[in-house]
């Protein structure tokens, strides 16, 4: 598990990589300062609450990926970098979550950005989130509204 994951419109779509930032999974002392990109930092990496790489801080980044899947665009756009620090730091600032979401998929990323490593889901809860949030959508060209055709034949007279 890495310790920042990045993803950007690439040349073949959404491209995923670490920048050469990423650290062994099992709390990794982070040396040298803070490393890692802003908006999607937890907010124990800011506070210095703690300076070992876990995977609830990759949890908390995978969050924030999720609202960028969600909504199409980047996290605190309009906001200058001591005003991230300041909201994240003070758990006062998260993505606005569109009244339209999907409540499994708000759910989903509010527990991710969760303020308390501890209360953050592991990525295994996470998979097994999203594999059921996938299992409830209707197959590919049946709309959600319609039933299933019958399955009994009706008999003219």
């Amino acid at each position: 598990m890495g310790y920042s994951i990045e993803w950007f419109r690439g040349e073949y779509g959404i491209e995923v990589g670490d920048l050469g930032l990423s650290k062994v999974k099992c709390q990794t002392l982070i040396s040298g300062g803070v490393r890692g990109t802003l908006p999607w930092m937890a907010p124990e990496l800011l506070n210095g609450s703690s300076s070992l790489v876990s995977e609830k801080v990759d949890v908390f980044s995978f969050g924030i990926v999720l609202w960028e899947l969600l909504t199409g665009e980047e996290p605190y756009s309009d906001l200058h970098y001591g005003a991230i620090i300041g909201g994240i730091v003070s758990n006062t600032l998260r993505p606005p979550v569109p009244e339209t979401c999907d409540p499994e998929w708000r759910s989903l990323m509010e527990r991710c950005w969760s303020s308390e490593p501890s209360d953050r889901p592991n990525f295994t809860e996470i998979a097994n989130d999203l594999r059921a949030m996938v299992a409830k959508i209707p197959p590919r060209g049946q709309n959600p509204s319609q039933q299933p055709p019958s399955t009994q034949s009706q008999v003219q007279k």
